[in-house]
Protein backbone atom coordinates (compact mmCIF):
# COMPACT_ATOMS: atom_id res chain seq x y z
CA UNK A 1 0.00 0.00 0.00
CA UNK A 2 2.85 2.10 0.74
CA UNK A 3 4.01 1.37 -2.66
CA UNK A 4 1.21 2.84 -4.44
CA UNK A 5 0.80 5.61 -2.46
CA UNK A 6 4.63 6.61 -3.14
CA UNK A 7 4.03 6.33 -6.69
CA UNK A 8 1.24 8.15 -6.93
CA UNK A 9 2.45 11.02 -4.98
CA UNK A 10 5.98 11.05 -7.17
CA UNK A 11 3.65 10.72 -9.97
CA UNK A 12 1.40 13.91 -9.50
CA UNK A 13 5.09 15.75 -8.75
CA UNK A 14 6.66 14.54 -12.05
CA UNK A 15 3.20 15.66 -13.86
CA UNK A 16 2.83 19.31 -11.74
CA UNK A 17 5.31 20.46 -14.17
CA UNK A 18 4.72 18.87 -17.30
CA UNK A 19 1.97 21.21 -19.07
CA UNK A 20 0.50 24.33 -18.22
CA UNK A 21 -3.29 22.42 -18.24
CA UNK A 22 -3.11 20.71 -14.47
CA UNK A 23 -5.39 17.72 -13.80
CA UNK A 24 -6.55 19.67 -10.22
CA UNK A 25 -10.09 19.60 -9.20
CA UNK A 26 -8.95 23.79 -8.88
CA UNK A 27 -8.09 24.53 -11.82
CA UNK A 28 -10.26 26.17 -13.81
CA UNK A 29 -10.37 29.62 -15.64
CA UNK A 30 -12.81 32.02 -16.56
CA UNK A 31 -12.12 35.01 -19.41
CA UNK A 32 -15.01 37.65 -20.29
CA UNK A 33 -13.59 40.17 -23.28
CA UNK A 34 -15.77 43.38 -23.84
CA UNK A 35 -16.39 43.26 -27.75
CA UNK A 36 -19.06 46.46 -27.50
CA UNK A 37 -21.53 47.54 -24.71
CA UNK A 38 -23.84 44.47 -25.24
CA UNK A 39 -21.41 41.88 -27.11
CA UNK A 40 -18.89 39.84 -25.04
CA UNK A 41 -17.09 36.67 -25.21
CA UNK A 42 -16.82 34.17 -21.96
CA UNK A 43 -14.30 32.01 -21.93
CA UNK A 44 -14.27 28.98 -19.59
CA UNK A 45 -11.29 26.59 -19.22
CA UNK A 46 -12.46 23.02 -17.35
CA UNK A 47 -10.02 20.91 -16.14
CA UNK A 48 -9.71 16.85 -16.36
CA UNK A 49 -12.38 15.85 -14.00
CA UNK A 50 -15.11 18.07 -15.99
CA UNK A 51 -17.19 16.70 -18.87
CA UNK A 52 -17.49 18.99 -21.99
CA UNK A 53 -21.32 19.70 -21.06
CA UNK A 54 -20.64 21.13 -17.73
CA UNK A 55 -18.14 23.44 -19.10
CA UNK A 56 -20.81 24.78 -21.46
CA UNK A 57 -23.11 24.81 -18.28
CA UNK A 58 -20.35 27.17 -16.76
CA UNK A 59 -19.78 29.22 -19.41
CA UNK A 60 -23.50 29.66 -19.74
CA UNK A 61 -23.56 30.69 -15.92
CA UNK A 62 -20.74 32.98 -16.68
CA UNK A 63 -22.93 34.73 -19.18
CA UNK A 64 -26.33 35.01 -17.34
CA UNK A 65 -24.30 36.92 -14.48
CA UNK A 66 -22.46 39.09 -16.85
CA UNK A 67 -25.52 39.70 -18.35
CA UNK A 68 -27.04 40.75 -15.00
CA UNK A 69 -24.12 42.45 -14.24
CA UNK A 70 -24.30 45.12 -16.77
CA UNK A 71 -28.43 45.19 -16.61
CA UNK A 72 -29.62 43.35 -19.29
CA UNK A 73 -32.01 40.01 -18.38
CA UNK A 74 -31.12 38.21 -21.51
CA UNK A 75 -28.89 37.08 -23.84
CA UNK A 76 -28.31 35.51 -27.36
CA UNK A 77 -25.36 33.22 -28.18
CA UNK A 78 -23.74 34.47 -31.66
CA UNK A 79 -21.11 32.05 -31.44
CA UNK A 80 -19.88 28.97 -29.19
CA UNK A 81 -16.01 28.09 -30.48
CA UNK A 82 -14.98 24.84 -28.68
CA UNK A 83 -11.70 25.12 -28.31
CA UNK A 84 -11.25 21.51 -26.17
CA UNK A 85 -8.74 19.20 -27.20
CA UNK A 86 -7.80 15.53 -26.09
CA UNK A 87 -4.36 15.40 -24.15
CA UNK A 88 -2.51 12.15 -22.76
CA UNK A 89 -0.19 11.71 -20.14
CA UNK A 90 2.36 9.00 -20.12
CA UNK A 91 2.04 7.32 -16.16
CA UNK A 92 2.60 3.72 -15.37
CA UNK A 93 4.83 1.84 -13.56
CA UNK A 94 7.58 -0.58 -14.50
CA UNK A 95 7.85 -4.53 -13.76
CA UNK A 96 10.09 -3.51 -10.87
CA UNK A 97 7.29 -1.54 -9.52
CA UNK A 98 9.31 1.47 -9.53
CA UNK A 99 8.67 4.40 -12.10
CA UNK A 100 10.47 4.52 -15.24
CA UNK A 101 10.56 7.63 -17.65
CA UNK A 102 9.09 6.41 -20.26
CA UNK A 103 6.42 3.92 -17.92
CA UNK A 104 5.49 1.22 -19.37
CA UNK A 105 2.99 -1.74 -18.91
CA UNK A 106 3.20 -5.48 -18.17
CA UNK A 107 3.43 -6.27 -21.55
CA UNK A 108 6.65 -3.69 -21.83
CA UNK A 109 4.10 -1.12 -23.70
CA UNK A 110 4.20 2.97 -22.82
CA UNK A 111 0.95 2.83 -20.48
CA UNK A 112 -1.06 5.80 -21.53
CA UNK A 113 -3.91 7.83 -19.84
CA UNK A 114 -6.08 10.02 -22.29
CA UNK A 115 -8.07 13.03 -21.07
CA UNK A 116 -9.93 15.66 -22.34
CA UNK A 117 -8.84 19.84 -21.91
CA UNK A 118 -11.96 21.06 -21.89
CA UNK A 119 -12.52 24.74 -23.32
CA UNK A 120 -15.71 26.75 -24.55
CA UNK A 121 -15.73 30.52 -25.60
CA UNK A 122 -19.04 31.76 -26.21
CA UNK A 123 -19.90 35.29 -27.83
CA UNK A 124 -23.03 36.60 -26.41
CA UNK A 125 -25.28 39.44 -27.27
CA UNK A 126 -26.58 41.07 -24.34
CA UNK A 127 -30.33 41.91 -24.46
CA UNK A 128 -32.24 44.62 -22.50
CA UNK A 129 -36.04 44.49 -21.56
CA UNK A 130 -37.77 46.95 -23.66
CA UNK A 131 -36.33 45.42 -27.14
CA UNK A 132 -37.47 42.70 -28.81
CA UNK A 133 -36.51 39.34 -27.67
CA UNK A 134 -35.69 36.78 -29.61
CA UNK A 135 -37.25 32.99 -29.75
CA UNK A 136 -33.50 31.97 -28.40
CA UNK A 137 -32.71 34.43 -26.05
CA UNK A 138 -31.52 33.14 -22.71
CA UNK A 139 -33.15 34.86 -19.55
CA UNK A 140 -30.16 34.81 -17.44
CA UNK A 141 -31.99 35.30 -14.24
CA UNK A 142 -34.24 32.35 -15.04
CA UNK A 143 -30.96 30.14 -16.44
CA UNK A 144 -29.39 30.94 -13.16
CA UNK A 145 -32.67 30.03 -10.86
CA UNK A 146 -33.46 26.74 -12.75
CA UNK A 147 -29.29 25.84 -13.03
CA UNK A 148 -27.41 27.29 -9.93
CA UNK A 149 -30.46 28.30 -7.25
CA UNK A 150 -27.03 29.28 -4.69
CA UNK A 151 -26.43 32.20 -7.02
CA UNK A 152 -29.57 33.19 -8.10
CA UNK A 153 -30.76 36.30 -6.75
Amino acid sequence: MKVIYCLSLGLLFLLSGCSSFQLSSERKQEIVDKISPNVITVTFCGNAYMGQKEVEKYALQRASSETLSKGYSYFVVLNKDDKSRICSLVSGVNKNNSYSAPPVNDSGDLAQTEFIEPNITLTIKCIAEGEKIPENAVDAQKYLNDNFPGLAK
